[in-house]
């Protein structure tokens, strides 16, 4: 049985790939603050900015291949507070990539739509990554610095999740969905614009990765192109619900604290080629809106 070691298991991503059983892999997860436990996975904890933390981990799991989900990911958070950031998301990233490029093993590290700056959508593989913000510039220096010390290692950028909230972590369905129910109006921007996916969809396409094991850099974008008030409305429908709380607003016309950029539409129309088959969103939604 070969040992995967996912880190993030208390956010959306890395728990539900923790909750995916796949034969002959032993799936160990890792949190940082939030204790996770699931049947599918062993869980133990990790400080990325703490470098005995990393290697307690590694030695012992002895991993035969790492999927780096954990991050610092909110964006508001990381421009406040840069050098933490760097922290998580840079170094503690670094630490695992060149354990992994020591042994020879696959580092499948999950990126960001928001390395790129949102003028020139969309956006394939090759692009230059422009960040706006410090998370994306982080995720971005991440990169680069994982493929100088590994260019066997794997970049997976991924969008905007909605999915089906673990114990731990939600996506931008459920708090929307809550405010909703509280009659609490909210402005949706309509110039910003993504290519959302299902969690479970990116799941199978990181699966599909590591089961390839194929290199470089790839998108895991969704199938379609939304705004943020289309998403909202898309989401207020799948789940019945009122969209009269919901309002269009422009970003353009709000000095944002933590700059965003507009549109990182992702063009993965290779990782489409490889297998990766994220559903229309709509259906995507429809299957969570049953479970939930």
């Amino acid at each position: 049985m070969r040992s995967l070691l996912i880190t993030g298991a208390s956010g959306l991503l890395g728990g539900h790939l923790c909750r995916q059983e796949k034969a002959g892999w032993q799936r160990w997860g890792t949190y940082h603050q939030q204790t996770v436990t699931t049947p599918q996975a062993k869980t133990l904890p990790l400080d990325l900015t703490a470098a005995e933390s990393i290697q307690a981990v590694w030695e012992q799991v002895r991993p035969d291949a790492v999927i780096h989900t954990a991050a610092l990911s909110q964006v508001g958070i990381c421009q406040r507070q840069p050098d933490y950031s760097y922290q998580v998301n840079v170094a503690g990233t670094l630490a695992l990539a060149q354990r992994c490029a020591q042994a020879q093993i696959p580092f499948i590290f999950t990126s960001t739509d928001l390395v790129f700056d949102g003028t020139a959508p969309p956006y394939s593989e090759g692009d230059r990554p422009c960040p706006i913000n410090v998370y994306g510039e982080h995720k971005a220096l991440a990169e680069a610095q994982i493929l100088a010390c590994y260019p066997a290692a794997t970049i997976c950028r991924l969008p905007l999740l909605v999915g089906a909230a673990t114990s731990t972590a939600h996506s931008f369905v459920q708090p929307l969905l809550r405010a909703i129910a509280a009659n609490t109006s909210q402005t949706l921007f309509t110039d910003e614009i993504r290519t959302p996916a299902a969690v479970n969809d990116v799941v199978q396409g990181l699966d599909l990765i590591l089961e390839k094991a194929v290199t470089g850099i790839w998108h895991l974008g969704g199938c379609q192109r939304f705004n943020r008030y289309e998403l909202g409305v898309l989401i207020a429908e799948s789940f019945s619900v009122p969209i009269t709380s919901l309002q269009p607003g422009l970003q353009a016309s709000i000095n944002l604290a933590t700059p965003r950029p507009k549109d990182v539409s992702l063009n993965s129309q290779k990782a489409f080629d490889l297998g990766y088959a994220p559903q229309p969103l709509a259906t995507a939604l429809a299957a969570i809106a049953q479970v939930s």
